[in-house]
């Protein structure tokens, strides 16, 4: 009998002691061992021994433990056409484990969905993954007719299929190298026009880019929207003070400005930045470069946050800094008339949020302004009402925000069965032809 035991759990030595199939095959083989055991052994007169009792109980506990969690994993699994063909590649997603979607058989997006369900791949950092979900946006069961399906970054795309969508944070990839990478996944949306990508790369790319609110800016001067971008300039080095100083001159720039990577996002780096009070003080900026120097606008402490998923929208007010010359009041000499911070750990989220708002209007019209001119459908955006004049200013814009209104949590699933709707509508003309690998934004 023990031996017996010692081979099965040899056999099923999978990935680990805590794999969810191991535990659950050892555990009913340790259920069928005791049932036949305590029914015949006084029949074939087999007497278990310590190590064969406390093998079956060990498996016995274990699969207990992980019957609700592994019951999560298979309603994930339920919504597929066809089981996989190999139960024992199992992957982390999350808290919690669950089957991975590359061993399924390939099939085209248009053709035989179960119920109109669409599989929508997800790439995106696991961390980034977790808080989604957390939030409702990300149901890694079926909600609404759409499922979400983390995919492994640390692997190409063509195993990770099939999937009829492809929901992206690309700026979490990497240029190059292994795995799922940018150059890699503009060649699979190239090869694979028949899956909807939400969002065209291309179209991504250009707003990692702070020097892309340059161009917004003067779309914006020249449209005559009610609102305006700060005056603002790129800078390649910060040590030429008359370089500087003419830069300044032909932008119509002011101090105080604050300071930005152009890099917008990805590494730690592209939040560094800081508020400067003096020109002279730009050479002490422990910002990277090429960067944007912006001029900072007196806010009253209150940053709108704005939130856009195809048509949904939503605004948060969020605490900022204060007025420059609080600001600068509060400056010690040691300073050097600049404040340095990173974007992302920045203390003012536990400060009060004055009460101000946005004419929902303007809102919605910075957002249909946006949508055109960055042909995105998932991004944020920060605006600020100027002191005195009530001006706004749009001083930021990102890809795929956290989305932290609470409205949200509908938002992708609604987008994405709208966006896929579309998709096969278009991939049903004959005169159909994908630019750029993506659809318009819904």
């Amino acid at each position: 009998m023990t031996v017996f035991g010692v081979i099965i759990y040899a056999h099923l030595d999978i990935d680990g002691a805590e794999d969810v199939v191991k535990w659950l095959v050892a555990g009913g083989i340790a259920v069928g061992l005791l049932y036949t055991a305590a029914k015949n052994a006084p029949l074939l007169k087999v007497k278990l021994s310590l190590v064969d009792w406390g093998f079956m109980a060990r498996h016995l506990v274990a699969s207990a433990k992980l019957l609700p969690h592994t019951l999560r994993c298979w309603m994930n699994l339920t919504c597929l056409l066809s089981p996989p063909h190999n139960l024992q590649d199992m992957t982390a997603v999350g808290e919690m484990r669950c089957l991975p979607w590359t061993d399924l058989p390939h099939f085209a997006a248009d053709s035989h969905r179960s119920q109109s369900l669409v599989r929508v791949g997800v790439a995106m950092k696991s961390e980034r993954q977790r808080e989604l979900s957390r939030k409702g946006l990300l149901q890694l069961i079926p909600t609404d007719g759409v499922i979400f399906i983390p995919l492994d970054l640390n692997q190409p795309l063509q195993g990770q299929q099939p999937f009829h969508a492809l929901l992206h944070k690309a700026t979490d990839l990497p240029e190059s190298g292994l795995g799922l990478t940018w150059e890699n996944l503009e060649k699979w949306v190239d090869a694979n026009p028949e899956v909807l990508l939400v969002d065209p790369l291309w179209a991504v790319k250009q707003v990692t880019s702070r020097g892309f609110l340059l161009y917004l800016s003067e779309q914006a001067e020249r449209m005559d929207m009610p609102f305006a971008f700060p005056a603002a300039s790129m800078v390649e080095g910060l040590d030429d003070m008359a370089a500087l100083q003419v830069v300044m001159q032909n932008q119509g720039l002011r101090m105080p400005c604050i300071l930005k990577p152009m890099l917008a996002c990805g590494p730690k780096w592209s939040h560094d930045l800081a508020i400067v009070f003096d020109i002279r003080a730009l050479s002490n900026a422990k910002v990277r470069t090429p960067a944007l120097l912006q001029e900072y606008i007196d806010h009253s402490s209150v940053l709108h946050k704005v939130y856009v998923a195809g048509s949904q929208v939503g605004v948060s007010a969020q605490p900022s800094w204060p007025d420059a010359a609080i600001m600068q009041h509060q400056l010690s000499p040691s300073d050097h008339q600049m404040m340095s911070f990173n974007s992302l750990a920045s203390p003012l989220r536990d400060y009060p949020v004055p009460a101000a708002g946005v004419p929902m209007h303007l809102v919605h019209q910075a957002v249909d302004f946006l949508r055109s001119a960055t042909h995105l459908s998932l991004f944020g955006f920060d605006m600020v009402v100027q002191n005195n004049t009530g001006r706004i200013y749009i001083v930021d814009i990102n890809y795929f925000p956290s989305y932290t209104v609470a409205s949200s949590s509908r938002w992708l699933t609604s987008l994405l069965k709208k966006q896929m709707q579309q998709h096969e509508q278009r991939a049903q003309g004959s005169d159909w032809h994908r630019k750029g690998g993506s659809s318009a934004p819904a």
